[in-house]
């Protein structure tokens, strides 16, 4: 039984991304996690090969495995690398934007995630994978959820209704909208998104006069 546990603790550390000590190895990274968002964003991510990646990055498969031995391990450290950037900017929305409506609030927030997946369309490529540890998932969606619950509290006059339950709305809304848009010929569910945002703006604005 020992050997067993000491074979399968190996196993689970040699799948573990390798962490670079050079400053060499911490850009070549840089330069695997890019090209890898390109062929995400281009192939979608059941698609994309290992090798199709090195080449973006012209780099060789070893290389590539030196630093990710699996695709998943892959995918998980550009998705961490997005959402950090997107918790940067929801950071800032709250710090750069108080004084908003609760309504215009909402506006802002949605505003700044199509900002974001313009910036990074493989963003919802890697939201989708259906190999997203649980335990991180749980994590991330209560990050978001307290960061677009911050701009909510600077709305003014302030929401007086539940913003936990007014964030994960807006959260399951952005959820709905990163689905419609990595479908372009859904335009029946972007008009949803549209509809569902109006129906937003109106929620919000119960939820700060206190109806």
């Amino acid at each position: 039984m020992k050997n067993m546990s000491e074979t399968s603790q190996k196993s689970s550390e040699e799948l573990k991304t390798r962490t670079p000590k050079r400053q060499r190895g911490h850009d070549r990274v840089v330069i695997l996690l890019e090209a890898a968002a390109r062929i995400f964003a281009r192939k979608g991510y059941d698609a994309a090969t290992m090798t199709e990646i090195a080449a973006e990055a012209n780099s060789s498969i070893g290389s590539l495995y030196q630093f990710f031995p699996t695709k998943p391990l892959l995918a998980e450290a550009l998705h961490i690398d997005r959402l950090e950037r997107l918790k940067v900017g929801l950071h800032h929305l709250a710090e750069q934007r108080p004084g908003l409506s609760a309504a215009d609030s909402g506006e802002a927030i949605f505003d700044a995630l199509g900002a974001f997946i313009e910036q990074y369309p493989e963003f919802p490529v890697l939201a989708g994978r259906r190999d997203i540890p649980k335990e991180r998932k749980v994590r991330s969606r209560a990050e978001l959820k307290e960061l677009i619950g911050n701009v909510l509290r600077r709305a003014q006059p302030p929401i007086s209704d539940d913003i936990a339950l007014m964030s994960g709305i807006i959260l399951e809304l952005l959820r709905i909208a990163v689905v419609a848009g990595s479908e372009p010929d859904a335009a029946e569910d972007r008009r949803v998104v549209t509809e569902l945002r109006l129906m937003l703006r109106r929620r919000l604005s119960e939820a700060a006069s206190g109806a």
